[in-house]
């Protein structure tokens, strides 16, 4: 069984092909896409065209931001199994925002775990993802596969961003930036009835039931760009646990919360521990160091391969 990364996770057998969150054409045919959640970065319209397995959240998300889904769709919420062409695939619970998951595929004898994006601290909108034991391989985002990446404790931030708000709401305004899909429904949530909403994030809670407020001194904006002129500007992102970032975006007028929908470095380590699978593939983010630092663990851990480096693993 071959496995590599082109715009797309590939994963090929002797009786089976598919792909995880293709972002561009898909290479040749393949039996069905598996697509773990609605960012643009996970998925792309050419999977119109395909079987598809995704959430109903995942569909939601698809119809707003492609236009459309596919005809040849099987939705799937976490706790259930499908069957798709001879390959198993049970949907699991991935904790990064609404509808996301994580897939365990076994097919011809292989079970492999694809965490997509995930998050295992729980959120107030999602339960956290949790480990599966001993699959054969684990296919992994890293996205903060670095050490200098440890978030504060979920409550610690949630209650540091009602002080802000608190604080600045009546002295001319508080905008929010936060990805208009994800950390935007979060927020909004957390503030409630108060927090009003830029169209493009609005159009998301609206269609997940996360109320928007008419409120105006407050306003969740999917970027700073989006702020209203002389408002105090928020922005929430896990870049910002890097002290350095937290102190130039100050020196720019922003306040900088490291809000994030990602694990963070100590929870990717954790997760691989209690995994335990006997291969690791690393993608997205600080991947070839999240893979050199588990390798020191005595772990074979590898950044996944492109198409030119096709590897067979089983």
């Amino acid at each position: 069984m071959n496995i590599f990364y082109d715009r797309g996770i590939y994963v090929e057998g002797s009786r089976v092909r598919f792909v995880v969150d293709p972002t561009g054409p898909i290479r040749g045919s393949v039996d069905f896409v598996l697509v773990t959640h609605g960012h643009s970065d996970h998925m792309s319209r050419h999977v119109l065209r395909h079987r598809v397995v995704a959430t109903p959240e995942t569909f939601v998300a698809m119809s707003l931001r492609l236009g459309g889904v596919p005809t040849r769709r099987v939705a799937a919420a976490p706790g259930s199994v499908v069957e798709v062409e001879g390959a198993q695939v049970a949907v699991l619970e991935a904790g990064h925002i609404l509808g996301s998951v994580m897939y365990l595929v076994e097919a011809e004898g292989v079970q492999i775990l694809f965490t997509g994006d995930f998050n295992t601290a729980g959120t107030i909108l999602t339960d956290a993802a949790e480990p599966v034991e001993r699959p054969d391989v684990l296919v992994m985002e890293t996205t903060y596969g670095d050490p200098a990446y440890v978030f504060p404790n979920r409550a610690e931030l949630y209650n540091e961003l009602l002080d802000v708000v608190e604080k600045h709401a009546g002295n001319g305004g508080v905008a929010i930036a936060a990805y208009p899909l994800g950390k935007a429904q979060e927020v909004s949530k957390l503030l409630g009835p108060r927090a009003g909403a830029h169209p493009s994030v609005a159009k998301y809670n609206k269609a997940f039931g996360i109320p928007t407020g008419a409120g105006t001194d407050v306003v969740v904006v999917p970027n700073l760009r989006s702020a209203p002129a002389r408002y105090f500007k928020v922005e929430v992102s896990g870049w910002y646990a890097e002290e350095h970032m937290r102190r130039r975006a100050a020196q720019e007028g922003v306040y900088g919360i490291p809000l994030s929908d990602h694990s963070d470095f100590p929870s990717l380590v954790e997760f691989v521990h209690e995994t335990s699978p006997r291969l690791v593939y690393t993608v997205y983010g600080f991947s070839e160091k999240f893979a050199r630092y588990l390798r020191r663990l005595g772990l074979r851990a590898y950044t996944i391969p492109g198409a030119a480096g096709l590897a067979r693993f089983f």
